[in-house]
């Protein structure tokens, strides 16, 4: 099971895509107050669940890191995963670090890409900051992962985290979750998504199929977790990230959602419920319409819970998100599938080597 904590509603940056607002102690905005206002005893209910990923989430969740040690000396036996925009990484106590198994750094290419969404300077803190941690020695998974808007060369982009050296895998997720119309920001989403954005993920599946050839596995998830699947022969029932059958989120005023970012949803319960047990959430089947009617709903998933539920860009522009998705898959069956299964064949890599991700390091595999 994937618990977030999210810790806080607060964070120093504002990025231009982010859907998140600071106005929650404002009474009907949100049932979420900017500040934890549960005693954090009552995670003590999620101690004897097996195989439990914690992730501490936000907002920025190292604005308070000061209670990280607590939430440790509560679920002792946690995997602990961070999600951070790593503006304060550099002031994590090795303790601390050392305790977290994944870190998923928002950072979205190169320095003029991540600085044009995310504000002048910040490629620099991030970049300077997961050296740090380098070389403090952390040895767990550190994920680049990047939000896909318009001005983003998907291609260029991955190549450069990669290029790197500081980043184990890169992630994404393209920015069509928070507007209420398909061209608002995009101009011209369909004809970015056919110029630009589908024919730079065929191209990235063609130089990591190269790759595999030479017995090398670039840290690439979307490719991973669809290829994982493709070789087990996986049929995929549930959408991806686990969202309402095997990860949830304890809000600030202790409310348990289905997602973090989901709050359409209602929420399941609440964490201080006397009767509350973990088995109380699981299984919960969300996805729905568009995606079961859709042809390659066994293979992707569904799409983001979100976007299912909320239909910012109404079905037409759902459908044509959906695009992407179908391309990505199909570039994964075409081109790199073939290529992984011979390299298996030949013995130059072994079905191991696809198995990422791990366990659900929130990472959601479909963009």
């Amino acid at each position: 099971m994937l618990i977030f904590l999210t810790l806080t509603q607060k964070c120093q940056l504002s990025c231009k895509y982010c859907g998140s607002s600071e106005n929650y102690d404002i009474e009907d905005l949100s049932p979420h107050p900017m500040e934890i206002a549960y005693d954090l005893s009552l995670l003590e209910k999620f101690q004897k669940e097996e195989d439990l990923i914690i992730c501490l989430y936000g907002g920025e969740p190292l604005l308070k890191m000061r209670i990280f040690k607590k939430i440790f000396a509560i679920l002792p036996n946690a995997k602990y995963v961070l999600q951070t925009n790593a503006i304060l990484l550099n002031k994590l106590k090795n303790n601390d670090l050392h305790r977290m198994d994944t870190i998923l750094v928002s950072v979205d290419g190169d320095e003029k890409t991540t600085d044009f969404n995310r504000g002048e300077g910040t490629y620099s803190k991030v970049i300077k900051n997961v050296n740090v941690i380098r070389e403090k020695e952390f040895q767990g998974d550190v994920i680049a992962r990047m939000t896909v808007s318009k001005i983003c060369d998907i291609y260029k982009s991955v190549q450069h985290l990669i290029g790197l050296g500081i980043f184990d895998h890169v992630h994404w997720q393209l920015d069509v979750l928070w507007d209420s119309d398909m061209n608002s920001r995009y101009g011209d989403f369909i004809k970015w998504r056919d110029e630009e954005y589908n024919p730079g993920i065929t191209k990235l599946a063609e130089w990591f199929a190269e790759e595999l050839k030479k017995g090398k596995v670039p840290g690439i998830v979307p490719f991973q977790g669809l290829l994982k699947s493709f070789l087990r022969d996986e049929k995929v029932t549930r959408i991806r990230c686990g969202a309402g059958s095997t990860s949830f989120n304890v809000t600030t005023g202790g409310l348990i959602n289905v997602c973090p970012v989901a709050p359409e949803v209602d929420p399941i319960c609440e964490i201080g419920e006397k009767d509350f047990t973990p088995k109380k959430l699981k299984d919960q089947d969300l996805i729905g319409g568009l995606c079961d009617e859709c042809e390659v709903r066994q293979e992707c998933g569904g799409r983001c819970l979100y976007a299912n539920k909320t239909m910012w860009w109404e079905e037409e522009g759902f459908k044509e998100v959906c695009v992407t998705v179908k391309h990505l898959i199909k570039v994964v069956h075409d081109i790199i599938e073939p290529v992984a299964k011979e390299m298996i064949e030949k013995e130059v890599l072994s079905l191991k080597d696809f198995l990422y991700p791990f366990y659900n390091n929130t990472c959601e595999i479909i963009p």
